[in-house]
């Protein structure tokens, strides 16, 4: 029974993700001022010359969106989610023929990319992940280590272009764009099947090779190495190669089974961009198509389409996991805390708490106070003297646990130094380069000067004279302003539903999830792109806030999944029977414990603002208001960067700004769980005693060493 209402639960959680998109794409429709039918009606009214009537008009509104602007609200609704079920998303206005005629041959042809991607970049997580595994420790592993890292940072697109103009344009070995040889005839024969591969060649690459991840399932085999199971089968005498393959990679590979189906809904979000680079004819060419030429009917049809590709892969991910870990049932979980009603109940005795608890302290003081022996206030005076070595003392360690202590513990992690260095001179560029850097101008030098042509220039020159170093140092400040305004909102929205959720429970629990898990299901890409072109963003902090739709519902269902671990620990009941307020636990005893996942997603929500922020500048979705790397990258693919190697440093410039950042956030977010360790801050605190460190050190085991 537990099973079965489990598969009943995910269903319906499918459906109800289905039915927002699609309420979305209504309320899009109907509702935004500006939006599909306020534009299809001016097109009209336009075309005509005026000479439409209010009712013709709307049945031509209804036409193209199935929504009719003079049917009552609740009405419109019934008949567009009807039209919708039905398969009838309404008549495009760029391509002037029904969207499902559009859309529909073009799915299979982006599940093809999508689907080769995960499977190729399956093979080599499982590969490098294992060869990592079995060489821990030497110096195959950390030279691996770093450049899985190395090639997880950067964006699929840059690896797109830099495949497109080696093999593309440079050698010609694969074809540069489109989906196969138009002269050959559609079919499965072998001539036209080897066509469709070729062409999907470079697509698939670029996907694949940023998708590695391979670390993750590194420490997956770390971990089972040491398992006793393992050790069992080594006594029995069992050949190496079945217990790293049955033993090792099989287990190994269970835990990242949902993950790596998830990783179909990024694959199939950036077919957005890479099929635009490609000129590849599936759902995202079309999408983007569609986006630029305002048909805001197609564009919502292929949210919607999207939506479901992904719904329907993670939920046959979920439902099959049993089937492939028979020790993985679906079991209904209790809830942990109270109903709502509760919630508010238990709020207001925490704010009752506070001032009894005040008035206690105040109570016990006085009575100390009075109890407390009279001596002679001129035999024994230190207030001067305690009063000047309390504040300097009490000065001199905040300043050392607060600041120099982090400080020395991540100068001593390889990983967080470099990441640290990386975005130091970053911030410093973001900072202070305006000031420093002259401003680039047109014809400040010769076009097209190449890399270290003339020491002034060392990146070289556009096509109209412009230092190509001088506009990547001002795109600068920008780019920071954007990711770290979509990293605070990330934060906040994970922190609230995520953190909130996973204590509180009951009620709020349950709306806080079902509003993240219909988030992550929901292409977010696609959903900023449609966001991005309502509303044109011409703000680097509204941009950022914007692009923050697509981060914080995966660190939130993270940080849910931790509060619930730490909320049943021993400290946090004792907490909550002593009657401390609901915001000191939360406080001192949830978010303390939180902190080293609180800083991977905030590196992890900065990195995915730059990458999203600067594909949407490079396919020109968001409007070219402000210097960005992305808008470079457009100008100089444009500008023919990748017809010829004289004109490539132009597009490399911004690439190498672009996975020089990554890389740097990727480090520094990966060494900053040291900062965390008690152990470490106790040694590396010059304000504390020998005695405590002594004390601490036989209490806490030794950290892992870093690489």
């Amino acid at each position: 029974m537990p099973e079965k209402n489990y598969y009943l639960r995910r269903i319906s959680q499918s459906v109800i993700t289905v039915w927002a998109a699609i309420t979305f794409s209504f309320v899009v429709i109907r509702l935004i001022p500006g939006g599909p039918a306020d534009y299809i009606a001016s097109q009209i009214r336009q075309r005509s010359g005026g000479q439409v009537s209010y009712s013709q008009l709307n049945r031509m509104v209804e036409l193209y969106t199935n929504v009719n602007p003079d049917k009552p609200m609740w009405q419109a609704y019934i008949d567009y989610m009807t039209s919708i079920l039905q398969g009838d998303f309404g008549r495009s206005i760029f391509y002037a023929d029904p969207v499902w005629d559009v859309l529909g041959p073009a799915i299979p042809w982006t599940m093809f990319v999508s689907l080769f991607s995960l499977v190729l970049g399956t093979m080599m997580v499982f590969l490098i992940g294992g060869f990592l595994a079995v060489h821990e420790g030497d110096k195959w592993d950390v030279a691996g280590s770093y450049f899985v890292i190395f090639t997880d940072s950067v964006p699929y697109y840059i690896v797109a272009l830099i495949l497109l103009f080696v093999f593309g344009f440079g050698t010609e070995f694969f074809p540069s764009g489109g989906r196969y040889n138009n002269d050959l005839t559609p079919g499965f024969n072998a001539a036209f099947m080897a066509s469709v591969l070729r062409h999907a060649a470079l697509p698939i690459m670029s996907f694949a090779v940023t998708s590695w991840g391979g670390l993750e399932f590194r420490a997956h085999c770390t971990r089972i190495i040491g398992e006793d199971y393992v050790d069992v089968a080594e006594l029995r005498g069992l050949p190496k190669s079945r217990i790293q393959l049955r033993y090792i990679g099989w287990n190994s590979t269970l835990p990242m089974y949902t993950g790596l189906m998830a990783g179909l809904a990024t694959i199939f979000g950036g077919s957005i961009i890479m099929e635009q680079i490609f000129r590849y004819r599936g759902m995202g060419f079309y999408f983007y198509e569609a986006t630029m030429s305002r048909d805001y009917v197609t564009v919502m049809a292929a949210v919607i389409l999207f939506t479901v590709v992904t719904v329907l892969g993670l939920l046959i991910a979920d439902l099959t996991y049993g089937l492939i870990d028979p020790r993985a049932g679906h079991t209904d979980r209790n809830a942990y805390s109270w109903s709502f009603r509760e919630s508010v109940r238990q709020f207001v005795r925490n704010l009752r708490s506070d001032d009894d608890a005040r008035a206690g302290e105040t109570a016990i003081e006085n009575r100390l106070d009075r109890d407390r022996p009279r001596t002679d206030d001129s035999a024994l005076n230190f207030e001067v003297s305690d009063t000047e070595y309390s504040w300097k003392q009490h000065t001199r360690e905040r300043v050392d646990q607060s600041l120099l202590t982090p400080f020395r513990i991540l100068w001593t992690s390889p990983r967080a130094r470099v990441g640290g260095i990386i975005l130091a001179v970053f911030a410093f560029l973001g900072i202070f380069g305006p000031y420093i850097v002259p401003e680039p101008k047109p014809m400040q030098a010769e076009p097209i000067l190449g890399m270290w042509e003339n020491m002034r220039y060392p990146l070289g020159t556009d096509d109209i004279g412009r230092d190509l170093l001088a506009m990547n140092i001002y795109a600068t400040r920008p780019m920071l302003v954007m990711m770290g305004t979509g990293a605070l909102v990330t934060l906040g929205l994970a922190i609230l539903l995520g953190v909130g959720g996973g204590y509180l429970g009951g009620l709020f629990d349950k709306i806080a999830m079902t509003v993240t898990d219909i988030m992550m299901n929901i292409p977010g890409l696609a959903l900023v792109i449609v966001l991005a072109v309502i509303i044109e963003p011409k703000s680097p902090v509204f941009v950022g806030a914007i692009l923050a739709i697509d981060n914080w519902p995966r660190l939130a269902r993270q940080l849910r999944s931790q509060v619930l671990t730490i909320r049943g620990e021993s400290h946090v009941e004792a907490s909550r029977v002593l009657g401390l307020p609901t915001r000191s636990i939360l406080s001192k005893n949830i978010m303390s414990r939180l902190m080293p996942l609180l800083m991977m997603g905030s590196a992890g929500a900065m990195r995915g603002v730059l990458m999203e922020s600067v594909g949407l500048y490079f396919i020109g979705v968001l409007p070219f208001t402000n210097q960005n790397w992305g808008v470079i990258l457009n100008v100089a693919r444009n500008g023919g960067a990748l017809a010829g190697a004289d004109r490539f440093h132009w597009i490399l410039a911004p690439m190498l700004f672009i996975a020089t950042m990554t890389y740097g956030l990727q480090l520094f977010a990966q060494g900053t769980d040291r900062l965390f360790n008690p152990r470490l801050r106790a040694r590396h605190a010059r304000t504390v005693s020998s005695e405590e460190l002594e004390s601490d050190e036989d209490a806490t085991p030794a950290a892992p060493a870093d690489d």
